[in-house]
């Protein structure tokens, strides 16, 4: 057995949740050779590592985004967002001032 430990952590307990048999066969081989097999079996069949292959399409997504530019949606939601933040300043100050005036 990989993880022969009496204890269970958080993570594990999420991972058994989510399924059981992933957290099983994760426990009982561990992943480095559960990765291997998947290795194994996509040079079989010639698919390319999917999770490799899905991080390099959510990198390539994300550089041609910055390269576009900006609409009018993300100049609103930049001054909507700079308009919160100084009503949260203001009402801290406020809320401050009330607190050391009245309560102390």
């Amino acid at each position: 057995m990989k993880n022969d430990s009496k204890f269970i952590s958080a993570n594990e307990i999420n991972k058994f949740l989510y399924c059981p048999y992933q957290w099983y066969y994760e426990r009982l081989y561990g992943m480095m050779h559960i990765r291997g097999l998947y290795k194994e079996r996509n040079q079989k069949l010639g698919l390319e590592d999917t999770a490799y292959s899905n991080f390099k399409k959510g990198l390539d997504y994300h550089e041609s985004y910055e390269d576009k530019p900006s609409d009018s949606s993300g100049g609103g939601l930049r001054l909507l967002r700079r308009v919160a933040i100084v009503i949260a300043i203001i009402s801290g100050i406020i809320c401050g001032y009330l607190f050391y005036h009245y309560f102390l």
